[in-house]
């Protein structure tokens, strides 16, 4: 048997804070391991916010108060935190650990300093707040240049890299600062005092052009979608082979600060503890409703981005490709759209990963969802008006496109596709 444990620090009310301890019987079972679960006690006696699940709990399923978590796998939260994807790779890589389930506990040791969200393990920030003292940053042409390859050229020039590497998925992307002077450095890497913008800076998975057509698609999407009505954060900028993703979860804070809004996916809320597994979307559905603030309105927002999902081809649509935001005055939503590409042309073949349990060929039956959500607070009868209505916006999707600037092999790729996704939601009864 290995054991182990790590501390849990959570940012509320400006500053962070030991809030929780989670001890692992077995760190070499990976993420499958039995664990347990407890607040600090004086975190409790800190912040006084018993029975809470809003961003002063470590997730919305383990409400701040007293009393042992224990469960069978890790608790899904964590999975949230841990690096995976091109993030993973480049910690097993540092610390010459095996792509294996056994290297799990390691990576979430070393390298949960700095996830997306208001989470983050005790014992990966205080050695990355080891490293070396802040360094003068790059310019916004040293990341064009090098792409993909910015990340080793930055580590060459004596910059603390380790915090830019939080970000979850396969291609490569990097979490970036930019000073008030236009200097760009690694989360992590940058006091909050001398912080502008937080970014997430993602590039192409591989040198092919389809790799490239995918992240191309990205930013004229995401104007898309403002346009059909979504919840959206700011704008996204391709150049060069690079897109630059502002961070909805680090907004600037009235104080001069960089505020940390807690961040949680659909799949954690849901309480699975696993990597890549199909959730069936009313399972999502329903863990949604139950923690939200507003369940029909954030239910109404999930429904039109799974139409915008289905018509523009958006396959890779597991569960930690959508979040909560948890707000500092205890709001619960959805969060911006993120990873919103036409993945139905990546090369790899990605599908549909979350499914309802009324679909057709990857198409669902949307008369049928909208009464699989009415239980759930979200009136089907006013739903399927709605669905009827917006048959409309779907159907004049290849012209808001070619607007938008979505490149044109793309344009010409989904054009059966939206006329599928339309007639199906013109035809809701």
């Amino acid at each position: 048997m290995s054991a182990g444990k790590c501390m849990l620090e959570l940012y509320v009310e400006g500053a962070w804070h030991v809030a929780a301890e989670v001890r692992c019987d077995e760190v070499t079972g990976g993420v499958r391991s039995p664990t347990r679960l407890e607040y600090d006690f004086d975190y409790l006696e800190r912040t006084g916010a018993f029975d809470t699940r809003d961003l002063r709990a470590v997730s919305c399923r383990y409400p701040v108060g007293y009393g042992v978590h224990a469960e069978e796998t890790w608790p899904a939260f964590l999975l949230d935190v841990i690096p995976s994807g091109a993030a993973r790779r480049f910690w097993e890589s540092e610390l010459g650990l095996p792509n294996a389930p056994t290297s799990d506990w390691g990576v979430l040791v070393a390298g949960g300093s700095n996830a997306p969200g208001n989470v983050r393990v005790r014992e990966a920030a205080a050695a990355l707040e080891d490293q070396s003292p802040e360094h003068p940053g790059f310019s916004r042409s040293d990341i064009l240049e090098r792409a993909e390859g910015f990340i080793e050229y930055a580590r060459s020039r004596g910059a603390s890299i380790a915090g830019g590497s939080g970000a979850a998925g396969d291609a490569p992307k990097f979490l970036l600062r930019e000073d008030h002077g236009g200097q760009w450095h690694a989360d992590g890497a940058l006091r909050d005092e001398r912080t502008a913008r937080s970014w997430i800076v993602k590039f192409p998975r591989s040198p092919r052009a389809a790799d490239r057509l995918v992240l191309e698609s990205e930013a004229p999407y995401y104007a898309v979608a403002v346009r059909l009505g979504a919840r959206t954060g700011g704008p996204l900028a391709w150049e060069r082979d690079c897109l630059f993703v502002p961070r909805f979860d680090r907004p600037p804070g009235e104080d001069g600060h960089i505020a940390r809004l807690g961040l949680e996916s659909l799949c954690s809320l849901a309480g699975v503890s696993d990597f890549g597994v199909p959730i069936a979307k009313e399972e999502l559905a329903r863990a949604l409703a139950r923690f939200v603030t507003d369940a029909p309105r954030e239910l109404r927002e999930l429904l039109l981005r799974d139409v915008l999902d289905v018509a523009l081809g958006n396959t890779d649509n597991h569960a930690r490709n959508t979040a909560v935001l948890k707000y500092e005055d205890g709001t619960i939503a959805l969060s911006p759209l993120y990873d919103f590409a036409p993945m139905v042309l990546d090369p790899q073949g990605i599908a549909r990963v979350c499914r309802w349990q009324h679909e057709e060929d990857g198409f669902p039956l949307w008369d049928r969802v909208a009464e699989a959500l009415d239980p759930l607070g979200l009136d089907s009868a006013s739903t399927k008006t709605w669905l009827r209505e917006l048959s409309g916006a779907i159907a004049e999707l290849p012209s808001l496109m070619a607007e938008e600037r979505v490149p044109a092999r793309v344009r010409e790729t989904l054009e059966r596709r939206i006329a599928r996704t339309a007639r199906a939601l013109a035809g809701v009864r």
